[in-house]
């Protein structure tokens, strides 16, 4: 294990020599098409092939003969998609640790251990927020029909000027459906200037939904990267996880009863009250989802650093 950072990057090609040049004991794979690569296994009884896959990478006997222990993290992002089979090649007959953010997974492999999302919470820094007018809203993510764009328009038409909203991302063919025009369009930016906008704003609106290609972890990257600088998270919570946010604690959820414009009007009328609910997230978004927290307790599921040192 490497102590400088960043570490040196090798080819895949290599991947051998450094087995043995290195002396390398375990290998911990992020994407679940690489994970299935390097047991062979990149074709599924049925015919079913997982994208980006490939026989060639396959190193199993080498595992076998050294006696290499083998890890992973499936997740949404990762390689796992809504049509995904979740036996996916009895990994946990090859992998020594299976690390997983979503349900499906965890109920699969039971000896699979929940670990969080990640975020950078030293550069996403927590900020206090503007107290003065306006409520700032944020919607912040790629175009994708699984992140609701309409019905976040639908619900920030009905406000008044006492909100302004922040929009992020590629959604110049969305725009058109905002007729409340207390709005500023900022594209796709930099990781500087999208921290820059969170600073300022008070609220991060995630309306997604599943849809038959893609899904999305709880929360989303971008949620968690603002809810780490001091954002409110209001989230329909597709995934329905409970496993660290709580609804109503550390963050307001859009339900069948209760609609995303119904809870910003709320956040209006009992402002300081939905801030507090944004503090209690913000403290576990950066207590238990910090990156430097996550990759130490990963590393120690794997036996790779003793308990507590860091």
């Amino acid at each position: 294990m490497s102590d400088n950072f960043p570490a040196n990057v090798h080819s895949f090609s290599q991947l051998v020599d450094q087995i043995y040049s290195e002396k390398i004991t375990d290998i911990y794979c992020v994407f679940l098409n690489l994970a299935l690569s390097l047991i062979g296994n990149t074709c599924l009884p049925n015919g079913y092939t997982i994208l980006g896959s490939r026989s060639e990478l396959n190193i199993l006997p080498l595992v076998s003969d050294r006696k290499l222990k083998l890890h992973t993290t499936l997740y949404p992002g990762g390689g796992l998609s809504a049509n995904t089979p979740f036996e996916i090649s009895k990994l946990d007959s090859y992998y020594s640790t299976i690390f997983s953010n979503v349900q499906e997974v965890l109920k699969q492999y039971p000896g699979s251990i929940y670990v969080p999302g990640m975020i950078n919470a030293e550069f996403y820094s927590l900020l206090p927020k503007p107290k003065t007018p306006p409520i700032r809203l944020v919607f912040s993510a790629h175009q994708g029909l699984r992140k609701n764009f309409p019905q976040m328009a639908e619900a920030f038409n009905q406000l008044d000027e006492s909100f302004h909203l922040d929009i992020v991302g590629d959604w110049e063919d969305y725009l058109h459906l905002l007729i409340n025009n207390n709005f500023t369009f900022h594209g796709l930016l930099e990781p500087e200037e999208v921290r820059d906008i969170y600073h300022q704003d008070h609220v991060f609106i995630s309306c997604s939904t599943a849809d038959f290609s893609a899904t999305d972890g709880f929360p989303t990257t971008a949620a968690g990267d603002a809810m780490s600088t001091g954002c409110l998270l209001v989230s329909s919570n597709p995934r329905r996880d409970s496993f660290v946010l709580l609804s109503g604690v550390d963050y307001l959820e859009i339900t069948e009863t209760r609609s995303l414009v119904d809870i910003l009007r709320w956040i209006k009328d009992h402002f300081d009250e939905a801030m507090a609910i944004g503090v209690s997230g913000t403290n576990k978004i950066r207590s238990r989802y910090d990156s430097k927290v996550v990759v130490s307790r990963k590393l120690e599921a794997m036996g790779l650093i003793k308990k507590g040192i860091f």
